[in-house]
């Protein structure tokens, strides 16, 4: 028997189907490239349609660790330039101008016990903690639980603040019983969203009072059963209507109202030139340029990630919690 012919509907058909196999199949296999897509579409229906692929794909693909096999291979091909840049670099990450050795931790981690760090935020976390992974879990005295959300915001009303939010920070607490809690965020609040059925403007005095309101509630919840908290500044962004520097007045305001039980990182201080500002590439020891900062100019490729989880522990090698070894 023949098969009938095609018709053009038919073939536009199986077309159409192959096309969204593969955007699934490279969808699971490549979340964070998804990821990347989506917060560079613009803000709107746009980026809201993007959202409602990328993240349940990137969600059921880290559950199913499908992205593991890519990772691996970008951490091989990438590994020559990591450890060129890891080694001219190496010299400059440290704690920032004027740090002097404190005694904020009161005890020092050994392999018996381990300093147990969680690690929250949003999808910048999500970047930062894979570096956390790869500079600080090999230490025998250090454990890290990275909790990075993708999409998150404290300003997001895609999650219920007070049953969901809150909540699940509890059960971190309990689940992990961290005693350095190390937030990242940043990304997602200068969209003008409505919380509790008010409209927020970006940049304006409701926005800042609901943002510190949020900050100082996390951190109660971070610190429910002692933890320090490491609280980085959210990275400059390339385009300007991220308002990474009101972020940053607001979660340090938020910071300096918890006195010694937060301590605020700076993020440009290894992600910036000289100067504190943005960048997208730098330049090592070995007269190589390395890109910091993906395409789109939010998140961070490898090296930065592992500058950053560097700078941390240098942070808490200061600040006695973990031995320079």
């Amino acid at each position: 028997m023949t098969e009938p012919p095609r018709t053009p509907r038919r073939r536009a058909a199986r077309l159409l189907g192959l096309l969204l196999l593969t955007l699934l199949g490279a969808s699971l296999l490549a979340p964070d490239a998804v990821d990347s897509w989506a917060d560079s579409r613009d803000p709107g229906w746009e980026r809201t349609l993007a959202r409602v692929w990328a993240d349940p794909a990137g969600d059921l693909a880290r559950r199913l660790a499908l992205d593991v096999p890519l990772r691996e291979l970008n951490d091989l091909v990438d590994g020559a330039r990591t450890e060129v840049t890891r080694s001219a670099l190496a010299p400059a990450i440290r704690p920032e101008a004027g740090t002097t050795p404190t005694t904020v931790a009161p005890w020092t981690a050994t392999s018996e016990r381990p300093l147990r760090i969680l690690a929250v935020g949003d999808s910048l976390m999500l970047d930062l903690q894979y570096g956390m992974e790869r500079e600080l879990d090999p230490r025998m005295d250090v454990v890290v639980e990275g909790r990075g959300a993708l999409g998150f915001g404290f300003t997001v009303p895609h999650w219920d603040w007070e049953d969901e939010v809150l909540t699940d920070y509890d059960r971190l607490v309990v689940e992990v019983s961290p005693d350095v809690v190390v937030a990242m965020i940043g990304a997602n609040e200068f969209e003008e969203y409505a919380v509790n059925g008010e409209d927020l403007t970006p940049g304006g005095r409701r926005w800042r009072e609901v943002l510190f309101e949020r900050a100082g509630e996390a951190i109660a919840h971070w610190k429910a059963d002692g933890a320090h908290v490491y609280w980085w500044t959210t990275p400059r962004m390339r385009d300007p209507r991220f308002l990474t520097d009101d972020l940053n007045t607001v979660w340090t305001r938020a910071s300096e109202a918890w006195g010694a039980g937060v301590t605020m990182i700076d993020s440009m201080g290894v992600l910036g030139d000289v100067e504190g500002a943005y960048r997208e590439t730098l330049v090592d020891g070995s007269g190589m340029e390395v890109p910091l900062r993906k395409g789109h100019g939010v998140h961070f490729h490898e090296v930065g990630a592992d500058m950053l989880a560097r700078q941390l522990e240098a942070r808490l090698i200061a600040d006695g919690w973990l031995t320079d070894s």
